[in-house]
């Protein structure tokens, strides 16, 4: 087993999110997303199908607007980290992510937020690492010089010793994953983004197809009416689809929090029938650093949905198990506190799992039939304005071959 880093470094971010789910194209060997274009010559009717099909595959992922949400995200877990740089007891950030959505196939001066991905995504964080199991390394020694594992009395007189050790580690330790929760954000942005682009070709491709079709003017009366229908259906599913990338967030980092809290309970366990100083100091260090990578993306999923309140999860209780984290390894001593402190670790995860259901029966039971019934209601006039299209195609063009325009 190693110590710190090794154990609970990724308890916060490799947690794969299934509350809420994602509708994500698959991508090719080379990052593009997949086509349905037919190798043989095509009509444009069968082209205009084909690529309205594609598009309402892409659009009912609102790539757009999660793509704009993803990006505030990294701004803020940014300016968090910058805000509480060298300081244990700050609150979680608190400012909302923006209201304003980026409609699908739309762009706000160029590529949105085409600035965030110019540092390399493991630049900082390898430096990060480093020096927070540096820091870990050196409290363990440090203790072990002590001998303080096996001797209250030693524990109690260098108590508020090993507390400012902790205090630094634990420091270094938040930076590295707020930092880790960033380049984890980033990733999902380039998927975002891959999906974005592909949707912005198709619009592009199909605006092209249909000028060589119609004179600038609408065909009929029911296809303008359509139009304007589901231009109104796509805003709303836009809307709701910032939001339930919001959702995504928190729920990701809300079950990496479970999950790590589950194995603090069982390192916490393992303590007492370790058999050397060097193990028990081991499964300390592992137990608080995995605790405190929960507490941080516990801190991220509260601040991903401002506007809701998660039960079960009190600042009090927070702080608590912040302030046994940073007295653990003198605590895990005394019988009286080592049994206070596995408490302390049982009720909170408890807790958190708690406020993972509860996060999961409320999107479901809210947002997403919501987001689905608006998702539903776009697709359907999708579909009655292609075919409503495709009439007035067949009927002007019914043989014209496709001539599929070269697109950068």
């Amino acid at each position: 087993m190693t110590t710190g880093m090794g154990c609970s470094s990724s308890v916060v971010l490799e947690e794969s999110v299934p509350h809420p789910t994602t509708p994500v194209v698959d991508t090719d060997e080379q990052g593009r997303l997949p086509s349905l274009v037919s190798k043989h010559p095509e009509s444009l009717v069968d082209a205009y199908r084909r690529l309205d099909e594609e598009i309402c595959v892409l659009e009912s992922t609102t790539p757009g607007p999660r793509l704009m949400t993803a990006e505030a995200w990294i701004e803020l877990l940014k300016s968090a980290k910058s805000s509480v740089s060298g300081v244990v007891e700050q609150p979680p950030p608190s400012p909302p992510l923006p209201n304003g959505q980026l409609p699908n196939g739309t762009i706000a001066n160029g590529i949105p937020g085409g600035g965030v991905l110019n540092r390399p995504l493991s630049e900082e964080i390898d430096s990060l690492t480093e020096s927070a199991h540096k820091e870990m390394v050196k409290v363990r020694e440090i203790i072990l010089k002590l001998d303080i594992v096996s001797n209250e009395f030693k524990a109690a007189q260098q108590e508020e010793f090993i507390a400012r050790l902790s205090r630094t580690a634990m420091d270094q330790e938040a930076d590295h994953f707020r930092e880790e929760m960033i380049i984890h954000s980033r990733k999902r942005v380039l998927t975002l983004r891959t999906a974005f682009e592909q949707l912005k070709r198709l619009y592009l491709e199909q605006d092209r197809l249909l000028a060589t079709v119609y004179n600038g003017a609408y065909g009929t009366v029911t296809e303008q009416r359509l139009d304007t229908e589901l231009d109104s259906a796509r805003d709303v599913r836009d809307r709701l689809g910032g939001a339930v990338e919001q959702w995504r967030i928190a729920g990701g980092l809300l079950r990496a929090a479970a999950k790590g809290l589950h194995q603090v309970v069982e390192y916490w366990e393992l303590i007492k029938p370790s058999k050397s100083a060097e193990e028990t100091i081991t499964l300390a260090l592992d137990a608080r650093s995995t605790c405190h990578g929960a507490l941080i993306a516990l801190e991220a999923a509260q601040a991903a949905l401002p506007s809701v309140e998660i039960p079960y999860i009190t600042i009090r209780q927070q702080s608590a198990v912040r302030h046994a984290l940073i007295y653990l390894l003198t605590d895990m001593v005394n019988p009286a506190r080592y049994q206070h402190t596995r408490d302390v670790f049982s009720v909170f995860s408890t807790n958190v799992t708690k406020a993972v259901q509860w996060l999961h029966e409320c999107y479901n039971e809210t947002l997403k039939q919501d987001f689905d019934g608006a998702d539903q209601a776009a697709t359907l006039l999708a579909k009655n304005l292609r075919e409503e299209r495709l009439r007035y195609i067949v009927n002007r063009m019914p043989n014209k071959i496709y001539i599929r325009p070269v697109i950068g």
